[in-house]
């Protein structure tokens, strides 16, 4: 019986849900008294209706405080090559003067499973990335499982990069020579394909990828993966509550390994691929398959810096106002955005 099933029949557990026995002793600190001081009560989205997670307001609790920005404006985009209605985006762009040839741009992919998550999610991380990476960043409001399964996530991120390129250009006075993108979680998944999306059709060219806990394998599971096995029992994604994800976002099977849901089985050119840094939770269940992508950019003569986040579960990022970890995962992403946007030729940094 699946948990929604058990969910329907009322057969589940209900909080307090305390730290599993197979993490308390694993898990970092600053996370455990965090979460059993304010989300040990929380119902857990796949036990209760979609509608309920929805409308529950924070996603993750824990974020820290907005950057400082010049100005962040919506956009609603029009489609260039699918059907749809128009997709929702928001515009960060830094304070100071723009640079001679444009901001640099980073388009950025919230995280939620393809299920939850809305364009204020990561509001935080989009607004460090555009303060302290000295970027504007676009942050995109994609359309969602299981009302919109895959492959409607991708199509509409996609969408989103040809408007930065085009409109988007002119109106936010971008450098699209200095285009980078990123994600988290699911939205990492969506920004991973992006990159390969882009290098089988040549363009556009991408500097960086920001990939934080990415989901790349959606064929993992307690039975081949290491971290799934070890972690199945992690707070904030549990296996099942994964599962639960992939099932609504993924509901036909046969497209589990396909490479626009699977990034790290696409079997195109990986040299083409564009740096990548890589954060992890040695906690997740995506642990693995975050640092198999990275080995196999390495293995192609890509540079991959990943990091594994010592005692963290899946959502660190997201919680950098009461974690080191998400700060020092933030700054990871905003320094390599700075570095990769503002280097010269002989290495120095503007």
């Amino acid at each position: 019986m699946s948990v929604e099933q058990r969910r329907m029949k009322g057969d589940h557990p209900e909080p307090p849900y305390p730290l599993h026995p197979s993490v308390v002793n694993r898990i970092d600190p600053q996370y455990a008294a965090f979460y059993n001081k304010h989300i040990i009560q929380n119902q857990q989205v796949h036990l209760q209706p979609i509608e309920a997670s929805r409308a529950s307001g924070t996603l993750i609790p824990g974020a820290g405080p907005l950057a400082s920005v010049a100005k962040a404006v919506d956009y609603f985009i029009p489609r260039r090559e699918t059907k749809g209605p128009n997709i929702g985006v928001r515009a960060f762009t830094p304070h100071g003067p723009k640079p001679e040839q444009g901001w640099p741009v980073c388009v950025y992919f919230h995280g939620g499973g393809w299920v939850l998550g809305t364009i204020d999610t990561e509001n935080v991380i989009a607004s460090n990335l555009c303060a302290r990476g000295r970027s504007v960043v676009v942050a995109v409001d994609y359309r969602l499982a299981p009302e919109d399964p895959f492959p409607a996530a991708v199509d509409d991120c996609w969408e989103s990069v040809l408007w930065v390129l085009n409109q988007g250009k002119e109106i936010l006075q971008l450098d699209t020579t200095k285009l980078a993108t990123g994600g988290s979680s699911a939205g990492g998944n969506l920004a991973a394909i992006m990159c390969q999306r882009a290098a089988i059709l040549g363009s556009p060219k991408f500097s960086l990828q920001l990939l934080s806990v990415p989901v790349t394998d959606n064929t993992a599971d307690t039975r081949n993966s290491s971290s799934w096995r070890e972690n199945q029992d992690s707070p904030a994604l549990p296996a099942p509550k994964m599962m639960w994800y992939r099932n609504h976002y993924l509901p036909d099977k046969s497209e589990w390994s396909h490479p626009e849901a699977s990034p790290l089985l696409w079997q195109g050119d990986w040299s083409k691929l564009p740096h990548a840094v890589i954060v992890v939770g040695e906690l997740d269940v995506l642990r693995d398959e975050g640092l198999q992508f990275g080995d196999k950019l390495r293995q192609a003569g890509v540079q991959a810096d990943a990091y594994i986040m010592k005692g963290q579960p899946h959502p660190f990022i997201a919680m950098d106002g009461v974690l080191d970890a998400g700060r020092d995962a933030v700054t990871y992403f905003c320094d390599a955005l700075r570095e990769t946007m503002y280097s010269t030729p002989n290495g120095v940094t503007n």
